[in-house]
C-alpha cells in the first residue's frame, strides 16, 4: 500500500513540476533581485545570480521529494550540481583511473612543454557531502590549460555513506600517490601545488600539514583556495 502511495506522489510530482518548479525559481528571482546585494568588482554577476537561485530552488524541492518520500534532498542536489557533461577537449589529455578506491581525473595539456610543469591536486568543495570529479570538470580543465598545468581531481569518497576522516584519507592517499608518481606524468617537483574551494581547501591545508613530516617528498609545495570551516585539532 505504502508502494502505491508513493507511486501516486511521484506522479503528481510529474504533474506539477513544471508549474511548481519554474514558480519557486522565479519567485526567488524576483525578491533575490530586489534585495539580494552583491559585493562590488564581481565578474558575472548575473551568472552568480542564477547558480545561487538554481541551488535555492534545488534544495526547497529536494525537502519536497524528501517529504513525499521519493527522494533524499541529498540526491537531488547531487544530480543537479554535477551538471551536464561538457564537450570533448582536443587539447587536454584526460584520464580517469583509481588509486586506494579513490577516483582521479588527470588533466595535462597536449602541447609540448617547455619544461617540466607545474602539478596541481584541486579538492573539490560541497561539505564534503556533494559535489564529485564531473561537477567540477570544467575548473579543473580551465586550471589545466590557463596555468600549463597537470591537474589531478580527486573523486574523494562523500559523507554520510563514508563518514569522516574518509574524506582526508582519500584526498591523502591521492596526493600521496601523484607525489610519488611525478616523473610519470613530467611534473616538476618543487611545483606542486595543493588547493581547492571550501572544505576542499580545508582538506588541502590538513594535509600540507601532515607532509611536513614526510621526509620522502617534495617540501616546495603551496596551498591556495578558500575556507572556511575549523581545522580538526591535532
Amino acid at each position: 500500500m505504502a508502494s502505491i502511495y508513493k507511486c501516486l506522489a511521484g506522479l503528481g510530482v510529474i504533474l506539477i513540476s513544471p508549474v511548481v518548479v519554474p514558480a519557486l525559481f522565479w519567485g526567488r528571482f524576483l525578491c533575490d533581485l530586489l534585495h539580494l546585494e552583491l559585493p562590488p568588482g564581481i565578474d558575472q554577476p548575473l551568472k552568480l545570480l542564477f547558480y545561487h537561485l538554481l541551488l535555492i530552488t534545488t534544495m526547497v524541492l529536494g525537502k519536497i521529494l524528501e517529504t513525499l518520500g521519493i527522494c533524499s534532498d541529498l540526491s537531488l542536489l547531487r544530480l543537479v550540481v554535477d551538471g551536464i557533461p561538457p564537450w570533448r577537449d582536443s587539447n587536454l589529455l584526460i584520464k580517469d583511473l583509481v588509486v586506494d578506491e579513490v577516483p582521479l581525473r588527470i588533466y595535462q595539456p597536449k602541447w609540448p612543454p617547455a619544461g617540466k610543469r607545474r602539478g596541481i591536486l584541486y579538492f573539490h568543495g560541497g561539505a564534503g557531502t556533494f559535489g564529485s570529479i564531473r561537477a567540477f570538470e570544467r575548473v579543473c580543465r580551465y586550471i589545466a590549460k590557463k596555468c600549463d598545468s597537470v591537474v589531478v581531481s580527486v573523486g574523494y569518497r562523500l559523507a554520510p555513506e563514508h563518514p569522516y576522516p574518509g574524506q582526508y584519507s582519500d584526498c591523502l592517499n591521492a596526493t600521496l600517490y601523484f607525489m610519488r608518481n611525478l616523473d610519470e606524468y613530467h611534473v616538476d617537483p618543487a611545483l606542486i601545488i595543493l588547493g581547492g574551494d571550501s572544505c576542499g581547501a580545508n582538506f588541502a591545508t590538513v594535509i600540507c600539514q601532515i607532509l611536513v613530516n614526510k621526509r620522502d617528498l617534495p617540501k616546495k609545495t603551496i596551498i591556495f583556495g578558500r575556507y572556511h570551516t575549523k581545522l580538526p585539532r591535532s
